[in-house]
């Protein structure tokens, strides 16, 4: 299998199809297809990043890095927790086909048109979509039921949600103790 019969796979698992999940995980080629879509993902958000800031290359390699580093540490949680609800795929299987989901980070570059709003609301959709195609491939390549697939895929972005609300309580917190903390 090639690279585009790899992307036109990709193309696929957007659209929902978790036999195509399935079959990525079964393919060795993946791996190499996977790393590739990823650092490419990375690319692509770093250089739609550009319209707000400019960087120096040293800062683009370090956005490159840390856009990858995340991907992958992404990857590993969500496999680990699948694997705690019962989950039955190794990791190589699973980066196959997790790693495709980041095909439609490819669609980042659009929100360089900065339209008002455009680049927010394109940004939300991938994260979005993100979600929901990570939880076909949960299901697809752990075997694990549709809302065990859910509640593994949906775990990080809650976690995050309500690390954010607590950092948020904090920082106003400390800004005016007498309401917000209790005086001993």
């Amino acid at each position: 299998m090639g690279f585009l019969d790899s992307i036109k796979r990709g193309l696929r698992l957007i659209k929902l199809d978790g036999k195509a999940a399935a079959e990525i995980a079964k393919d060795s080629n993946s791996t190499l297809y996977g790393w590739l879509f990823i650092i490419i993902a990375g690319l692509v958000n770093v250089l739609a990043s550009l319209i707000l800031f400019i960087f120096s290359p040293y800062e683009l390699l370090y956005g490159l890095a840390y856009y990858v580093g995340l991907g992958l540490l992404w990857i590993l949680i969500l496999h680990g927790l699948a694997k705690l609800f019962g989950g039955k795929s190794k990791l190589k299987e699973y980066f196959r086909a997790q790693s495709h989901v980041s095909l439609l980070s490819w669609l980042s570059i659009l929100t360089m048109v900065n339209i008002k709003f455009l680049p927010d609301i394109i940004g939300l959709m991938i994260s979005i979509w993100s979600i929901v195609m990570t939880i076909v491939v949960v299901k697809a390549v752990h075997e694990i039921s549709t809302w065990k697939a859910i509640i593994v895929a949906l775990a990080l972005p809650l976690i995050l949600i309500i690390l954010v609300l607590i950092g948020g309580l904090a920082y106003f917190g400390v800004l005016n103790p007498d309401q917000f903390l209790p005086s001993v």
